[in-house]
């Protein structure tokens, strides 16, 4: 009898040991599931966030891309959806010229590589001031950057300058796509503009424009025998820029006419035999 109540005693304590094992083993492979689904989610959300991250376009890419046989506006939706990451020196865009790439795909990659309008948040942190070169508009403490566009320079006159020894000079003409600037501006305005070092805001010029059929036009322009700076300051009108921080200069423009101008951007070598581009800052004065 005595050992037939021990045995009934144990019993109970295995089946005991027994449930606390299975309750091991269930939390056991409960823990591993939860750390496989979490890392399994981590990682599907990871590449997701890489695949909706788009990579900006180069100018190898748009090469690349016109080689292949793609049209202007593929290359151009391409742009909207990736954005850029150009030099837009002169250099650049001459390069991109010479690469066989439209004028109108260069003004649309122009456009993406254009700085955008610091946060309010960040502007009382900067002085108010543009990090990016360029020329802005600024209304209260909102910088807005003015597009930035090509300019096609192209000489007129020059086998009459040849035989004049080069006391005879050559008409500048420069043109530029579309006959009217997307920054449409009422007067009076506040122009903001940051130089790159060692520039003077003197060598921006700012020059109407003629708006023709799909162009605005600026000319009587004279360059001499050599060559020179792209200069039309015949037609340059006159602007008092004030220093408001490094390489940074404010002026208000009040008296323009309707019409359609740009600033004319330092720095674009005009030769005498073939066309040559340069960068503008356009806009239009609407009344």
């Amino acid at each position: 009898m005595v050992h037939k109540r021990a045995d009934e005693q144990a019993a109970p304590a295995a089946a005991g040991e027994g449930e606390e094992d299975n309750l091991k083993r269930l939390a056991r492979t409960t823990f591993l599931t939860f750390i496989f689904g979490l890392l399994l989610y981590c990682g599907t959300g990871s590449h997701r966030l890489m695949a909706q991250t788009p990579k900006p376009l180069t100018a190898a890419d748009l090469t690349q891309m016109k080689t292949a046989g793609f049209n202007d506006q593929t290359i151009i939706n391409a742009i909207s959806a990736n954005g850029v990451s150009l030099d837009t020196s002169v250099q650049g865009l001459v390069a991109l010229k010479q690469s066989g790439l439209s004028e109108k795909v260069i003004d649309a990659a122009l456009a993406a590589a254009a700085p955008r309008p610091p946060a309010s948040s960040n502007a009382s942190a900067n002085n108010g001031l543009p990090d990016d070169i360029g020329v802005y508009t600024q209304v209260r403490d909102q910088l807005t950057p003015l597009p930035v566009e090509v300019v096609n320079f192209k000489t007129a006159g020059t086998l009459g300058m040849a035989f004049s020894y080069g006391f005879k000079k050559a008409k500048l003409q420069g043109t530029v796509p579309g006959d009217k600037s997307s920054a449409q501006l009422t007067l009076p305005v506040a122009l903001v503009l940051r130089c790159p070092d060692g520039t003077a805001p003197t060598e921006y010029q700012l020059i109407a424009l003629t708006p023709k059929k799909d162009v605005r036009e600026f000319t009587d322009a004279k360059v001499g025998v050599t060559g020179a700076s792209a200069g039309v300051d015949s037609q340059a009108l006159a602007l008092n820029f004030q220093k408001i921080g490094h390489d940074t200069y404010k002026a208000t423009i009040a008296g323009l006419k309707k019409g359609e101008y740009g600033f004319l951007a330092p720095g674009t070598a005009v030769s005498m035999n073939t066309v040559s581009t340069g960068k503008m800052y356009s806009f239009g004065v609407s009344e």
